[in-house]
């Protein structure tokens, strides 16, 4: 039992995500990479495990683009 509480961390370099029921640890890794950013994200009850890259549109300029990694998945579901 975890007494509804979960962890959220960052910064070991080593991003993890859990299924509902195993310990609610949550990283999102490194957070800074040369072409990007990962992060958590809380929102509307639900948390995810996102990242901001730099993304190449089809006439060849740069966009800063949203990438879904894991989630979204229910707080509830911890």
């Amino acid at each position: 039992q975890n007494n509804n509480l979960m962890t959220i961390v960052g910064h070991t370099h080593r991003p993890r995500f859990p299924e509902p029921g195993d310990i609610p640890f949550f990283n999102d890794g490194s957070c800074v990479h040369p072409r990007s950013i990962t992060g958590i994200e809380i929102e509307q009850g639900e948390i995810s495990l996102i990242k901001w890259q730099v993304s190449t549109k089809d006439d060849g300029t740069l966009q800063i683009i949203r990438v879904l990694l894991e989630g979204p998945k229910s707080l509830r579901d911890y």
